[in-house]
Formats: structure tokens, sequence, C-alpha cells
């Protein structure tokens, strides 16, 4: 028998956490038909016999109490959404999205592409949330790439949210504390529960059309559902299919993306127009810089001349105004210094790139349930999911670290051998000898065509239960196989090795770089490049639960003890041209594992890895009082790999009176390091990154504009996996109170904080750069101090005096950076959710509201090490407040790392109309990089959408039909303008504008 407090929760308009069955209850008050009414009671059924998420106790007394965030069928359908990604969006707990398209392109061939979407509760970082369908655990997604952690990017992966069709759910369930003792110590951040139908009768299927305002892409979807009983209803078959096919978003499209120079859109009084920040297009194009090689400039007559005393000249258009002398029909030159022709990525001819590719997507589920004579119940899940998708990219240009040569002797060089149908006239070149000039090829983007990328994918699951009676016991078993494969191949790569043959071919077939791309034999060089990637999880799960152990003040305590089991592994299978297969070696004598022979692309081996993991686990219920109930929870957990742990949990609801609840709770967390980080090998990664001691020395030694220094180009770090990285462990917290003033209206306000420490993470290029320059700060002109992590060439004579000037011992540009991953300080994340659900019925029509907020009160990253000197001094003022230090400190506000987010849904229902509006606000954020130097931060300011749908259900020969008319966006607002490919901060905001959709559903 129910104790009071839990009779009051589930009383309370179908308790303050979920409303399903008054859902059922208020819509067949609506004179709904039989179909549709028996159908929502097979759903209601459902609800009692899966656990909620938080407990693993069928109907546990505590459940109700747990912080937990609930999306219904009816919800996610009146919200419009279309998949998993787009449902996260408006999860308030839910943090940025890393694994998104239009933010992913630094990435590369290194980032997860495709359809693929990725937890974050509470921004805790990818990986920290345990993500599960039908309350056992899923598969990551095939692929990973990197997140910043601390300073620079460390692998994580994430299970794919677009995985579980979202018109399949029965419900979402967000756990918004942790769980680690309930469903795994890896439950950090919280536990999301996908719960599907899995006992549906019937024959509905649905087509929903969507088309865009602002732009060319619509959007459709098919989805089936089908059930029916057999052997006089002890058996039960279930399928759900849908196929989704969505369109193409390219930067082309809209006039806020087509140019990556988004300066013009800055405020002309704003404290950062004009800010080169903002200028996004690249210094690399079909117009590139060649430095002489071999020879000086002055022996051969070309100083002064053609070109400058290093023997740099720049080419341009034909016409352009900065063009000193004619090349040829398509390209003049210059002497270096007369600036670079920029390339605009995202109008590219025309081309452009994609925000969103075009793609298409396949899901199929089947639920088999039976009923023996015994008592015993079988259980069958089969999923499949299916996914192809094209992307087009920006064309590839060459790493500053490794640059290709135009030899002497190529076809096309107008310094090459005499006699060559494309040397200069000989009076403009009289000294350069007979054999030609050797040059190196800068500043150059193999620009005729652009990156096309092909992704497909494959994830299926195998799942067979049983569950019954011994006795008193309730026992419920089952295993299960999940795999996921993905590949991801680029075309229209240059290799390095075939243009660097091109460059040196005497005959017409060379690569031609003074030909504006025209006729420029690029075809001979172009390779696909690859990456096939694959996850696997086997479980096995036994458990019993005993509902009366023995006899408490307020009821019988009810205990679960049970055994996991599983076995993780993962694979990814590089390119032959990144794994050193084949191999490229530069001028400079760099060679694999530092160069790759994919141009732009750093190398990377093959990596592979497993892990087993063995669980022991109980759970009681206690009844403590009649007025008090207490779950208690504990796990030992014991990997293969990384040793083994104990997490505990505690939680309790209080009930003081009738309509009040106090609830809380406290658990641990052990994360074991993700199988990328322990089993990577030696990884050269090459990121643009800006060298904060060449722009202290550019701003303070006479070259602002860096004419001189170049302080921002592609710089290569080294990582290396550990097997010594010790895993991260954390403390969850929560206090909340639940106030029921009236059957109608429920309040919740929830305190929480998470507490991890042994962060794993890396201290950062910049970060090391922004060292070194403490330490020369440290010292002076003639006393050298350096950071010995940043490995520099010899400063040219030019570079030396202006280091000199600053009043720093000169240093020349890096050649690589040395960072390996670490367990970093404590990382605190705390605040606080707030919950307000109100529903009614009136004359005119049931109206049911909810509005959930989340609050972030702090977000820290303590410095320790290398990383408390640099937050020292900073706040010493010994590095300007310009400078930033990345991923340390306080993280609130910084980087898309948003202080609040609100959601609301107000829907009203009549017979057969229904409407509702709902919206969704993500809170301002700042980007830390354009701090000026008086500390005055960039605040990207908040943003607000509101949604809208009506709909009307109705007979058509006897079948009935439902028919729905939204639109999404009402206001049709824009993301806020942000320093990022695409001019928004695309992790955390979306910028397509307003869009409509119709969506007919017949259920027969």
């Amino acid at each position: 028998m129910l104790n009071p407090i839990t009779q009051a929760i589930r009383g309370r308009k179908a308790s303050l956490l979920t409303l399903p069955l008054t859902i059922v209850a208020g819509l067949s008050a609506f004179g709904l038909n039989a179909q549709e009414q028996d159908a929502k009671s097979a759903e209601a059924e459902d609800v009692e016999r899966v656990a909620v998420v938080g407990s693993q106790i069928r109907g546990g007394k505590v459940s109700e109490a747990l912080a937990v965030s609930v999306f219904d069928a009816e919800d996610i359908a009146e919200l419009g959404i279309e998949s998993g990604d787009e449902l996260l969006d408006l999860i308030p707990e839910n943090g940025q999205n890393f694994f998104n398209e239009a933010g992913n392109i630094g990435g590369g061939v290194n980032a997860s592409r495709g359809d693929v979407g990725a937890f974050n509760l509470r921004n805790l970082g990818t990986g920290n949330t345990l993500v599960l369908l039908n309350g056992r655990r899923m598969v990551n997604s095939a692929s990973y790439q990197t997140e910043e952690v601390g300073g620079s990017f460390v692998p994580v992966n994430s299970v794919n949210s677009n995985t579980i069709p979202v018109g399949g759910l029965q419900r979402l369930e967000v756990l918004r504390d942790g769980a680690s003792a309930i469903y795994g110590a890896d439950a950090v951040a919280g536990v999301v529960n996908n719960v599907l139908k899995t006992d549906f009768v019937g024959f509905n299927v649905g087509v929903r059309y969507k088309d865009y305002e602002n732009l060319p892409r619509n959007d459709k979807k098919l989805t089936i559902e089908w059930g029916e009983d057999f052997n006089d209803g002890r058996t039960n078959v279930s399928v759900f299919g849908s196929y989704y096919d969505r369109g193409r978003v390219n930067s082309t499209h809209d006039p806020r993306w087509s140019n990556s120079d988004f300066r013009d859109r800055i405020p002309e009084d704003s404290p950062w127009a004009g800010d080169r920040n903002f200028r996004n297009n690249s210094a690399n194009s079909l117009y590139g810089q060649f430095d002489l090689q071999g020879a000086s400039a002055s022996s051969v007559g070309l100083e002064g001349v053609l070109t400058d005393s290093r023997g740099e000249f720049e080419t341009y258009p034909i016409g352009d105004e900065r063009c000193q002398y004619t090349i040829n029909e398509y390209i003049c030159g210059a002497i270096d210094g007369q600036g670079v022709e920029r390339f605009n990525f995202n109008g590219n001819a025309g081309i452009g790139r994609d925000l969103v590719s075009d793609l298409e997507r396949r899901n199929l589920f089947i639920f088999v349930n039976h009923a023996f004579d015994n008592g015993m119940e079988s259980f069958t899940e089969a999923s499949y999911y299916n996914f192809t998708s094209n992307l087009i990219r920006h064309p590839s240009a060459q790493f500053s670290t490794s640059e290709l040569r135009v030899g002497a002797q190529n076809y096309y060089n107008p310094f090459g051998p005499c006699g060559s149908p494309n040397r200069l006239p000989d009076e403009m070149i009289p000294d350069v000898p007979c054999e030609g000039l050797e040059f190196r090829l800068d500043n150059y983007r193999f620009a005729e065509l652009p990156r096309i990328v092909d992704n497909k994918g494959t994830t299926f699951r195998l799942l067979q239960g049983l569950r019954g009676y011994i006795g008193d016991w309730e026992w419920e078993s089952a295993i299960a196989y999940s795999k996921a494969k993905k590949s991801d191949v680029t075309h229209n790569r240059v290799s390095n090795t075939l243009m660097q043959e091109a460059l040196f071919d005497p005959t017409e077939a060379a690569y031609n770089p003074f030909s504006a791309g025209v006729d420029s034999n690029i075809e001979r060089a172009l390779v696909d490049v690859r990456r096939d990637n694959e996850t696997t999880l086997t479980t096995f799960d036994i458990k019993a639960f005993h509902p009366a152990m023995f006899e408490l003040p307020g009821g019988e305590a009810g205990l679960l003890v049970g055994l996991d089991y599983r076995r993780e592994t993962f694979e990814d299978d590089r390119d032959p041209r990144l794994d050193g297969t084949i191999r490229f070696t530069d001028w400079e004598g760099d060679t694999y594992p530092f160069v790759s022979d994919v141009a732009n692309s750093s190398p990377t081996p093959d990596n592979s890895g497993s892990r087993k993991v063995t669980s022991l686990f109980t759970e009681l219920q206690l009844p403590v009082l009649d007025t008090l109930d207490v779950q208690a929870a504990l796990r030992y957990e014991d990997f293969s790999d990384v040793g083994d742990t104990t997490v505990g949990k505690l939680a309790f609801g209080w009930r003081p009176t009738e309509s009040v609840l106090i609830r809380g709770s406290w658990s641990e967390a052990f994360r074991a390091p993700n199988l990328v980080t322990i089993n990577e090998e030696f990884v050269a990664r090459s990121n643009t990154r800006t060298d904060w001691t060449c722009v202290y020395a550019a701003e303070n030694g006479g070259d602002p504009d860096q004419d001189v220094l170049d302080c921002r180009n592609s710089t290569q770090r080294s990582a290396e996996g550990s097997q010594d990285l010790e895993p991260e462990d954390s403390t969850n917290t929560s206090l909340g109170l639940v106030l029921t003033p009236t059957d109608s209206l429920t309040l919740t306000l929830d305190y929480w904080s998470i507490e991890k420490n042994n962060t794993i993470g890396l201290l950062g290029e910049e970060n090391h750069t922004l060292l070194d320059l403490v330490y020369r700060l440290q010292g002076d002109v003639n006393n050298c101090m350096t950071n010995p992590a940043v490995d520099r060439v010899e400063a040219s004579a030019d570079q030396a005096e202006v280091y000199e000037a600053a009043g720093l011992c000169p240093a020349g540009d890096i050649r690589f950076i040395n960072d390996t991953y670490a367990n970093l300080d404590t990382r605190t994340v705390q605040g606080y959710d707030i919950g307000v659900y109100y529903e009614e019925t009136f004359d005119f029509g049931r109206l049911d509201f909810r509005y959930n907020a989340s609050i972030l009160d702090k977000f820290e990253q303590e410095a320790g090490g290398d990383a408390a000197v640099l937050v020292n001094a900073k706040e010493q003022g010994i590095l300007p407040e310009s400078f930033p230090v990345t991923g340390f400190a306080d993280l609130i506000g910084k980087d898309g790392n948003q202080k609040q987010r609100h959601t609301f849904k107000l829907s009203w229902r009549q017979g057969d109309w229904g409407a509702a509006v709902s919206g969704n606000r993500i809170g301002s954020f700042y980007q830390s990089h354009l701090t000026l130097d008086d500390g005055t931060k960039y605040i990207i300011p908040a943003m607000t959408t509101y949604d809208a749908m009506v709909d009307y259900r109705f007979d058509v020969n006897d079948v009935r039909t439902r028919v729905r008319f939204g639109v999404k966006n009402l206001t049709d607002e824009r993301a806020p303008l942000a320093d990022d490919y695409f001019g928004f901060a695309s992790d955390a905001h979306r910028d397509y504008g307003r869009n409509y959709y119709v969506d007919v559903k017949a259920y027969f």
C-alpha cells in the first residue's frame, strides 16, 4: 500500500512531474473516438509497467519525488519536433551541442560529421550524460570528435540523439541529478531515458512537409505505426518506422552568411567596429604568394623590381589595382607587401559551404512482447537506423608548417627555364639563370573545387529479455548487442605527394598555380579521403526486487539487487594517407607522424580499444515515516583497464504538509577516461592559433598591424593518450521544494551542484604561448626564459628587432607545441531549476501550461600548476586584460556557457480542436577572445523564439484524421552576430528563421 506522501504526489493532477494518465483522462472527456482512446489507454498502462527514470524499482515510492523533466508524446508533437538534436535544444538543462554541422568545420575529417546530435546536460561536457533506451544503456555514436576541456581539445563521444525517432517516443525522461549508483558510475550530469511505444495496437500513418521562409530548404517526413495483439492478447507485436528527407542549407542561401567577412554587420558606433576578428575570410586563395628558394633576390636581379628583398612576390587577378606587372592572361604580380587577395569561404564563386547537409534518415523499431502461461514474460527489441548525407565544404589549403614548392622546371613557372613558353620576357628577368628559379608556395588555396563530404551510417540493437516472479521476488534479465558504423568520405582532397610531383613536372601536365584555377590540372592531385568508425556495446543484466523485505513506520521497505556486465569497443580506421601507410616528406624533412599526405589535414594513426565493466548494485526504497520516503543505492563497478570503484546515492522526499514536498539527493560518480583518450597514439594536430607572445611583441614593439610578425597561423600541437590518467570522480547534491497549492498548479524549485575532480583536459596551445610570454617577461632581452613546451625556429633579424623593441628576448615562429592529456583540478557547476505546471479544464476547453528554467549560478574550472601561473599573472596585470586565459577560472557566460535557459508551452484543447504556443529563450554569453584591453566583453545577447500550432481532428471515410499546421520561429528571429564561421554561435543558436509545416496523421 502506498503511503500518504506517494499517494499525495500521484494524486496531484498526474503528479508534479508527469501527466500521462491525466492526459488520457482529459482526452477521453472531450469525446475522442474509441481507437484513439484505446491507444492512449495502452500507453497509460505502459507508464505503470515501465519504471520511471531515477529508480530501477517499478513504482518506487520515492520516484515521484526525484527531479525529473518529462516530454511526453503530445508535447513532442505539439512542439513540431522532427529530430533528436532539435528536441535537445528545447531541454533547458541541456547545454551546447558541439556536434553540429555548422560548427564542426574546423575539425574537418576529425569531426563527427553527418547525422549526429550530442547530449550535454548541465554544459558539463559531452560524454558526462548517460543515455538509455527503455531503461537500458545505448551504444555511442560510431565516430567521435574533440571538445575544449581546459585550454584545448580532447576526444569526446556521445550517444547519437538522432538514432531515436522522436515520433516513436512515448516520453523522454531527464533525470536532473546524478544516478551513477542506479544506472552506472558514469552518469555524472544526469540521465536521459527514451521510452518508446512498446505495446501498441492499431495502424497509424503520418506525413509532414516543412518549408522555410528565408531559405530554399524543405523537409519531408513519413511515419508508420502498426501494432497487433495475438494469442488472445498474450502476444503483442509493435512496429514503428520513419523516413526523413532534410534539405540542404548553404551559405549562399542567405546574404547574412554569404560573405565570411562579417565586419559590415557591426554597428559603426560599436567598440568592435572594424575588428579583424570578424574578418573570417582567408589569406589563402588561388592568388598565392611565392617565396624565392635557393638564391637571393638581389643575385638574380629581382629585388625591388619583381620581389622584395627576401625574394617574395604576390599575385592578383588581372586588372586589380595592386598589379605591378603582368604574368599571364589570368594573374598579375607585385612586390610583397601590397596585401593578399583574400578568399571568401562562404561565397566561393557561388558554391559556398553548407550549414546543414542534405540528409536522408530511416528508422525502424520492432517490439515483441509475450506472456507465457507460467506467468513469465518475454520482451524483444530490434532497432535499425540508417542515414546518408552530402555536405559541401570549402576547398583545401596547405598548412603553413608544411608548405609545398614550385619547381624551377614547372611548365607554368614564370621564372622557369629558358625556352619555356611561360617564362617572363628576358627584358623583365635578364639575370634569372636559364635553369629557372624555385619558389615556396605560400598563402595558396587549391580552390578549383570544393570538398564534398559523403557520410553514411547504420546503428542496430537487438535485445532479448525475460521477467517473472519467484515467490515474492520479481526478477528481470536481458541481454543486448548494439553496433554503430559510419563511413566518412571526402572528395576533392589534395595529396601532398601527388601535388609536389605535379609542381615539379616540366610538361604541360604540371599543376599550374599561376592560372587562377583555370585549366590548372588540379585533378591529377585529387584523392578521396576516408574515415571508417565502429562502436559496439554488449550488455547483460539481471536484477530482482522484493517489495516487502521488512517493515518501517511508513510502510514496507523494498529491496533491489542486481548485476550488470557490459563490453564496449571502438575502432577508428583512418585513410592510408593519414595513418602513415602512405607517407609524405616535406622539404624540411618532416614526415609522419608530424605531416600527413593530405593537404590541410593532420596525421592521425588508426585507433581502437575495448573495455569490460562488471557491476554489482543494490537499491533500497525506505518509507521511513508516513511523510518521509528515502532511496539508498550502492554500486560497485570493476573496469578492465582503470581499476574499480564504489559509488552511492541517497535521496529523500518529505511532505510536511499536504501541499509541500521537500526533496533532495546526494550521489557520487566515477567517470573513467574514454577509450579514445586512453588508447590514442602520438597525434600531431595543426590548428589555427594565436601566438600571444608574438601579439605582445607586435603591440609593444612597433608592429601593431603585424606587417613584420605573423601572430595567427597554423600551429602544430602534439599529444598522446595515457594509461596513467586517473578517472574523474564527482559529487552531486540537490535540494528542492515542490508546492501544490491546488490540484491544478504545481511549482518546483531545485538547487543542484556538481563538483568534479580530476577533469581530463589539456592546458592548450594558446595558453602555452601565454605561459611562454610570462616567462619571457620575467627575463629580458639578454636573459631569455621560455616555456620549454613551445618549440620555435630561430628568429629572423626583422622579428628580433620587434621583440627587442618590446623588451622581450627574440622568438621565431612556432614549430610545434608539446601538450599532454592531464587530470586538471576541480570543476564545479551549480545552479537551480524552476518549474511551473498548470492544468485546468474550463467551459472553453482544457488548458495546460508548463514553464521550465535552468539557471547557472557557478561554472568554474580551478586552475592548478601552469594554469594557476597564468590566472595569477592575469589578476596581477602582468598579462593584458585582452589576452584570454582559455578554459580556466570562471567559465559562466563564457564562450557559449549561457547562464539561463527558459522554455514554456501553453496548449489548449476543446473537442476536435487543439492549439499550442511555446517559447524558448537562450540567455546571453560572451566571446572571450573579443574582450577589449579595458576588460569590456563582447556580449552575445539572449535569443528568444516562439512557435505555434493549431490542429483539427475529423473523420474521413471512418478513418480518424488529424491535420496540424504549425509555424516555428513566429517572429522570424535571427541569431545575434558572433565571430564564427557563419556569423552566429552555432553551438548554441540556430539562424534559419521562420518556417512552416503541415502534419497529417490518420488513425486506421
